[in-house]
């Protein structure tokens, strides 16, 4: 199951995996984070555990240009 961050998640994403607030293709701000939760977390929900024991991957889909850019499994133990 996925699900898009909230604003305030992005951030904390941000944070955590050094992606997701400017698009890398055009540079816009306007931005939505689609994450794959692991199962038996409680990632799924908004508050969740969005590190790398909660989550099995990530989008970064720009609302601009519609570029994408996938944080998969392996960047994202590297990042915790």
């Amino acid at each position: 199951m996925s699900r898009d961050l909230t604003k305030e998640e992005q951030g904390k994403f941000a944070d955590m995996y050094g992606a997701g607030l400017t698009c890398v293709a055009c540079g816009n701000n306007d931005v939505s984070i689609k994450i794959w939760e692991k199962f038996g977390t409680d990632a799924a929900q908004v508050g969740g555990d969005i590190g790398p024991s909660g989550i099995i991957g990530a989008i970064v889909a720009c609302d601009l240009c519609g570029n994408a850019e996938t944080i998969d499994r392996g960047r994202l133990l590297k990042a915790g």
